[in-house]
C-alpha cells in the first residue's frame, strides 16, 4: 500500500517509473481511496501516479481507462485485502 517511499517516488520521479510500477501504485491508490483512508499527502502523490498511468497506458482516453477499471477493480481490491460493500457493487460496474 501507500508508503512514505511511494509518496517520495511519486512526487520526485513518477516519469521514471515503469508501466508495471505505475499500475501497482495506481491500484494501491485506488484501493486506499475506496477504503476512505487517503490523506492529503497520499492524494497529491496518487494524483501524479494516476495522471502518468492514464497518459502512458491509455493516451488520456478516459473511456478506455474506465473499461480497464471496471474489468480489473474487484480483483485488484481483493488482492490488496479490500472488499467493497455489497450495496456498492452495482455502482462499481
Amino acid at each position: 500500500m501507500i508508503t512514505a517511499t511511494m509518496t517520495l517516488v511519486a512526487a520526485l520521479s513518477v516519469h521514471a517509473l515503469t508501466v508495471k510500477e505505475l499500475e501497482e501504485y495506481y491500484w494501491d491508490c485506488d484501493t486506499l481511496f475506496m477504503r476512505g483512508d487517503m490523506s492529503g499527502q497520499d492524494l497529491n502523490s496518487c494524483l501524479l501516479v494516476t495522471e502518468e498511468f492514464q497518459t502512458r497506458v491509455f493516451n488520456n482516453d478516459r473511456a478506455q481507462f474506465m473499461q480497464y477499471w471496471r474489468r480489473e477493480n474487484l480483483s485488484e481490491w481483493y488482492r490488496r485485502g479490500y472488499t467493497p460493500r455489497i450495496e456498492d457493487l452495482p455502482k462499481l460496474r
